[in-house]
């Protein structure tokens, strides 16, 4: 019996197909280290450490987390004027809110 040579049945990958991955340079960097714990510092004194969501409804709780208004990811900036404090309840619901956003794609 005579044994007949196999063929391949992979193909190569056509590598021009291939998306290469680039840095988005419209998403703007936050502040780290010794910066962002001054820009915090000021941010806090600033709101007089109380959380501005339950402020704006009348509440007096205080603040804990320092977020950004509009997320850098959706344009924002890391200036103060885009910064604010919040509780803990209002930060995670409104971190929620913007993964849920983000996820949809809007």
């Amino acid at each position: 019996m005579k044994l007949s040579r196999l063929q391949p049945r992979l193909k190569s990958i056509n590598t021009n197909r291939l998306q290469v991955l680039t840095a988005q340079p419209e998403i703007v960097e936050r502040k780290r280290g010794y910066a962002g714990v001054k820009d915090r510092s000021a941010i806090k004194r600033r709101d007089n450490g109380l959380c501005q969501m339950c402020l704006a409804q009348g509440i007096a709780r205080p603040g804990a987390e320092v977020d950004h208004k509009r997320p850098l990811w959706d344009g924002g900036t890391d200036d103060e004027d885009n910064k604010w404090l919040l509780c803990k309840p209002c930060h995670e619901r409104k971190t929620s809110d913007e993964a849920t956003r983000r996820a949809r794609g809007y």
